[in-house]
């Protein structure tokens, strides 16, 4: 892997802007957010950089709603009551072709031997669920939403602006983490944020501050080799 020095374009006070390969290089998922707030201003930033994304005949589908501070920590205690009941949100991810199961599987492993859990143990999983009924102590957690009517094919749209949103929070800064367990009770989500009926809820995106003290924090997960993702052809 190529490492870079990062270049901070523009600089004020504690927010910095850096080279957009240094973000794409360093970005990872944060799965233990430090208590560390992340000033308003500095999250309307980072989504008045995201709305910057491309989408189809400029159509911009996404709806956005941010949860912080009390709002927040009532949706926050929520989760872990129902994580304490066992009570789970709907649906959940389809069936994963063998090749997607393999990658997954590898990193769940990875990451509960990092812990000091046996991946064997079904019960080692509850520490991940632990976790995401706490909503990884994200300070922040921003909501991304699309109408209804537009869901089947503006998904497109909707990652090319979360992904986004990560790489202009790393350019601030800033740590995340995208996860459909952060949207996992949508009926809380939709209650708390006064989301209308007519937007369907997508994916959460988590902004904060990593703990450096959490050994979580300091996994990176594997990438498929260049040559096995890439075809290509020039003649």
């Amino acid at each position: 892997m190529i490492r870079r020095t990062a270049v901070p374009l523009v600089q004020r006070e504690d927010l910095f802007i850096m080279d957009v390969i240094e973000a794409i290089l360093t970005r990872h998922s944060v799965r233990d957010f430090g208590s560390k707030p992340v000033p308003r201003e500095v999250v309307m930033k980072i989504l008045e950089a995201a709305i910057r994304s491309p989408s189809g005949g400029n159509s911009q589908p996404w709806e956005v709603f941010v949860a912080s501070g009390a709002t927040l920590e009532r949706i926050r205690k929520v989760y872990q009551e129902c994580s304490g009941s066992g009570a789970r949100g709907p649906g959940g991810p389809p069936p994963q072709p063998p090749s997607h199961q393999e990658r997954m599987a590898t990193i769940r492993n990875e990451r509960l031997r990092l812990l000091g859990l046996d991946p064997a143990d079904p019960a080692s999983d509850r520490v991940f669920m632990e976790w995401g009924a706490r909503l990884f102590g994200a300070p922040v957690v921003v909501v991304v939403c699309v109408d209804k009517a537009l869901f089947s094919f503006r998904n497109l749209e909707i990652g090319l602006f979360t992904q986004t949103v990560c790489l202009a929070a790393r350019g601030y800064g800033v740590d995340s983490l995208i996860a459909g367990m952060l949207v996992s009770q949508p009926d809380v989500i939709r209650q708390e944020l006064e989301i209308p009926e007519n937007l369907n809820i997508v994916i959460g995106i988590g902004l904060g501050y990593a703990n450096p003290d959490s050994i979580i924090n300091t996994y990176r997960s594997p990438r498929r080799p260049i040559n096995e993702v890439v075809q290509y052809k020039s003649r």
